[in-house]
């Protein structure tokens, strides 16, 4: 949760808060931190914290991080779980529970940075010493068994994301002043800015957009990012896109219910987290039909093909102008999204870390 605060980083914070709040007898949970993470105010006061030296994603973190397990009198404790969000786990004679949120980099190695590369490429090790393995989709477990078979069927279960449906409430003034995108009219991007996202194509579709429509683009720079700027300067519309970069947990509350739409164009994803977020404030989506977002949008969301800049741009001039396609989108969100929920996700996951241990 230090190391970047995007995808990882939400589902884990989302996580603990659900599993915190479980009625479960025998139960303790405590969550490591990286010993410089000084942003603990969210998390649960009957959550434990950890604190550890070795950082997220170190080159070394498969040699310290046990080292450091065993020193806290976790490595040996026969009945501890070390549930690893991120894919990779560490050795230790603990069970050993792993979430994998997608495989596109197996298949598609440069979208992935070289440490990126280097720090993921034992997931095959980590699938194989794994007593289970949470996919976040349909899609993802389909993807696990077929590029990992070290990984065996019935490790492997599908625990479902959903949509953080707390109140962020801050004022008006106070998010207008940080934003000022927000007094404007504007189709939204959330994401960490790296190839999968598709953002080129996003990009050209805004090209074929009338000027009045806006992009505003939230996410930290990742990876291999085909420097966006100097792609937005080419089409001739640099001054149509706001990058805001990361933005506070209200900010971003604020963006998705003033946003006109969301738009995901994804080459892959392996849940499509926004997808639900966007939703469940009644905003409508646009997203592609790639990976796992058909699974997790079904009907409730207008779907392209991933490189299509036409049809993209067709969805969104079609939600921007007609009010009341927009209300019908609006509400086929807000009935999907009922059907996720991270107290059912909290749930199912004890339910594996029990079977974990056998």
């Amino acid at each position: 949760m230090y190391y970047r605060k995007a995808g990882v980083s939400y589902y884990a914070r989302r996580l603990v808060r659900a599993l915190a709040g479980l009625q479960a007898p025998r139960f303790t949970l405590r969550i490591l931190l990286d010993r410089r993470d000084a942003d603990t105010g969210w998390v649960p006061s009957n959550v434990g914290v950890v604190r550890v030296a070795t950082p997220a994603h170190h080159r070394y973190e498969h040699l310290t991080l046990p080292a450091e397990l065993a020193g806290l009198g976790l490595r040996r404790a026969p009945r501890a779980v070390l549930h690893s969000p991120d894919f990779i786990t560490c050795r230790g004679r603990f069970r050993k529970v792993i979430t994998i949120h997608d495989l596109y980099f197996m298949e598609h190695p440069e979208v992935m940075s070289a440490d990126g590369m280097r720090y993921y490429s034992r997931i095959r090790w980590s699938a194989s010493v794994a007593d289970r393995i949470i996919a976040v989709s349909h899609f993802t477990r389909q993807d696990i068994l077929r590029l990992i078979p070290e990984a065996a069927p019935e490790k492997v279960v599908v625990v479902h994301e959903a949509a953080d449906r707390e109140s962020k409430i801050e004022s008006d003034a106070v998010l207008h002043s940080a934003l000022p995108v927000l007094n404007t009219r504007f189709i939204l991007f959330v994401g960490t800015l790296e190839p999968r996202k598709n953002l080129s194509t996003l990009l050209r579709a805004l090209a074929r957009l009338p000027g009045e429509v806006r992009l505003v683009v939230v996410g930290a720079v990742g990876w291999r990012d085909e420097a966006l700027g100097d792609v937005a300067c080419e089409l001739g519309v640099a001054d149509r896109v706001e990058f805001v970069g990361w933005v506070s947990e209200e900010e971003l509350d604020a963006l998705y219910r003033r946003a006109r739409l969301l738009v995901m164009p994804s080459l892959s994803e392996g849940f499509g987290l926004p997808v639900l977020e966007a939703m469940s404030r009644g905003t409508p989506v646009v997203c592609s039909g790639a990976g796992s977002l058909p699974e997790i949008a079904a009907d409730a969301a207008l779907l392209h093909e991933p490189t299509d800049d036409f049809e993209l741009a067709c969805h969104i001039i079609a939600l921007w102008t007609d009010d009341a396609l927009h209300a019908e989108y609006a509400r086929r969100g807000l009935a999907r999204v009922q059907r996720f929920s991270w107290a059912r996700a909290a749930q199912e996951t004890l339910a594996v870390y029990r079977a974990a241990l056998g």
